[in-house]
Parts: C-alpha cells; sequence; structure tokens
C-alpha cells in the first residue's frame, strides 16, 4: 500500500490520483524531503521547512528546483482540492540523475490522543544511525524497519542508539532529557535538527533553561528525571518508559515547554494569511 493518502497528489505542478502513486518513486537517486503539518488549512512553521530543505540539498550537493512561493501554493492545492484542513503533507524533491521531480501529498498521520499527553507514551531503543544525521534524507530500510518494530512492541516511537552507544534521538523525532531544571539533547551534528526542536531550544534560552548539548550514553539514561519527543506530529511529547526505565510526566519544565511551544504555533497560524 502506499504511503500516499486522500485523493489527489501533485508531480510537479499536475495533481494525479492518489491510487497511481507509486512509493518507488522515492527510491530512485536521492529523495530530500519534509513532513509538514496542517492545522486549520494551514502549514506550521512552513518557512523553516522550507529552509531546511534547501539546507539538506546543498549538504548533499543539490539544490531545489521550487521556490518557497511555489511550494507554499503546491500546499494550497493539496488542501483545497482534498477537502482537508487537518493531517500531514510531505514534501519530495527527488534527484535521479538528470531527472528531478517535485511530489507533495498527504500521508497517514498518528497525533498522540490526550491520555498520551497526559500519561506520556513508550519508546523502545534500536541500534542504529543515520549515514546523514543532518540532512533529511529518504531512507526506506531505516523507516521499513522502525515502522514494524513500533508495530509489533505497540510503542509510540523508536529511540535510536548508535554504534559508540549513545543515544541519539527517534526514527522520527528528536529527544530530550531534563535533569535538576536542565535541559539535555545530543550535539546539533549528531541529529536531525528538526523544526520542533530548534523551537523548543530558542523556547528554553528565552525561559533561561540551561541547555547541555552532549552525547548521553545508554548507561546515564536512568539518572534523568524526565524526557520528551519533538517532532510535527508529536509536538511536544512526554516519555513514561524507555526500554524498562520510568521517568516523570509531571515535571513543571516539561509543562512549562508545552505550555510555550503551543502557544508558538498559535502565533505562526495567525500570521498566515
Amino acid at each position: 500500500m502506499s504511503e500516499c493518502f486522500r485523493y489527489l497528489y501533485l508531480h510537479n505542478d499536475k495533481l494525479k490520483a492518489s491510487e497511481n502513486f507509486k512509493d518507488s518513486y522515492l527510491l530512485r537517486g536521492t529523495s530530500l524531503y519534509e513532513v509538514v503539518r496542517i492545522i486549520s488549512g494551514k502549514a506550521v512553521f512552513l518557512c523553516e521547512h522550507y529552509s531546511r530543505l534547501t539546507k539538506s540539498a546543498k549538504k548533499v550537493g543539490l539544490e531545489i528546483m521550487f521556490s518557497y512561493n511555489q511550494v507554499q501554493d503546491c500546499i494550497k492545492t493539496l488542501v483545497e482540492k482534498n477537502d482537508c484542513k487537518e493531517g500531514n503533507i510531505k514534501l519530495v524533491f527527488n534527484f535521479d540523475g538528470k531527472d528531478k521531480n517535485f511530489y507533495a501529498y498527504f500521508v497517514k498521520h498518528s497525533y498522540p490522543n490526550a491520555s498520551q499527553y497526559k500519561n506520556g507514551v513508550r519508546t523502545l531503543i534500536h541500534q542504529a544511525e543515520r549515514p546523514t544525521p543532518t540532512a533529511k534524507v529518504y531512507n526506506h530500510k531505516l523507516r521499513s524497519k522502525t515502522n514494524n518494530l513500533i508495530a509489533e512492541a505497540d510503542i509510540f516511537e523508536v529511540i535510536l542508539l548508535n554504534k559508540l552507544g549513545n543515544i541519539t534521538e527517534g526514527s522520527r523525532s528528536n529527544l530530550f532529557f531534563i535533569k535538576d531544571n536542565s535541559l539535555y539533547t545530543s550535539p546539533d551534528n549528531e541529529v536531525l535538527n528538526g523544526i520542533v526542536r530548534s523551537k523548543v531550544l530558542k523556547i528554553a534560552e528565552k525561559l533561561g533553561i540551561q541547555i547541555h548539548y552532549r552525547s548521553i550514553a545508554y548507561e546515564e539514561i536512568p539518572q534523568f528525571e524526565a524526557a520528551f519527543l519533538t517532532g510535527t506530529s508529536p509536538m511536544v511529547l512526554p516519555i513514561n518508559r524507555i526500554n524498562s526505565i520510568s521517568f516523570s510526566v509531571e515535571h513543571q519544565l516539561l509543562f512549562d515547554i508545552f505550555k510555550a511551544y503551543d502557544k508558538l504555533v498559535h502565533e505562526n497560524l495567525n500570521q498566515i494569511c
């Protein structure tokens, strides 16, 4: 089954039936992508997503062929033609030799429910790492493996453990720990710096919260008081368990960050015409 959802998708500037989309389109050459959250018909933090796309392209020696305004228009078209104002849209720039293609389409999403935000989610550690962690390049093998683990273990997310034995990030999210009212997260050069992650870091700086950027060994995990994920779909989501290790989901610092991020999202939506 294709990951393309709803009725229509965009191939370059042409609308096509989603039933004809093939995931194999993304496996040719190199595919750079972003997943943008749509709330009330508007793309949250689209400017930041587009900026990261251009940076990812530069890191692998490529160049995005659509302008910001073109991408914005594509999203508006998909929202209107699919009559869908809530969900996730995937933007993909595929480079296969001289052949360049742009795809945009709705994907099925899995947003946390109220209970998960309140009680936290379960996660599982898996030894794996991205070949180019700072660039958002489509990795079919890793995505398939982690999706299977999530389904089989009935967990929300898989936490990646690199070959050095350090916790880095989630398979589709970033990871933070809390100890002594300070934040701990991996160095920027070891992870994909997610849009929500960057917002949380700015929130922490504004609130005067100390941030420690360093590798975190698996053996250190029990020392932390709380942990949370950040990402397009989960936003800011408490973790109640990593493997068999439990964390508090009622930490005041976690609550303050969640509240501040929610405010940022609403401010961003109010600025969009």
